[in-house]
């Protein structure tokens, strides 16, 4: 008798973890693709503004001058100046050739 109560007892508290997790699982999913739709808008944000700062098409070649280092490095400061709180918050970050990664 007293085998079978500890067996129905363990199943409450086995049902009853098992929800919690689900309920988890589902709300960290939601996060994960929340967070990841604010990384897709920032990279698009962030590759707008390289463009049209310096003048690049589709393509990323310059209509007018390729880009040295002295401009890369401007456009670096001014990408983090202006998205630099949000770049840290979602992990996204900007390397030497302004690839966002």
């Amino acid at each position: 008798m007293k085998k079978r109560i500890n067996q129905i007892i363990s199943f409450f508290t086995n049902f009853y973890k098992n929800y919690k997790f689900r309920k988890l699982t589902i709300q960290l999913k939601k996060a994960a693709k929340k967070k990841g739709n604010e990384r897709l808008a920032l990279r698009y944000e962030i590759s707008k503004y390289i463009r049209k700062f310096a003048k690049l098409d589709k393509n990323d070649r310059s209509k007018y001058i390729p880009l040295d280092k002295k401009t890369k490095e401007l456009i670096r400061f001014n990408v983090d100046e202006k998205y630099g709180k949000e770049m840290f918050k979602l992990n996204v970050k900007l390397n030497k050739k302004l690839q966002i990664i």
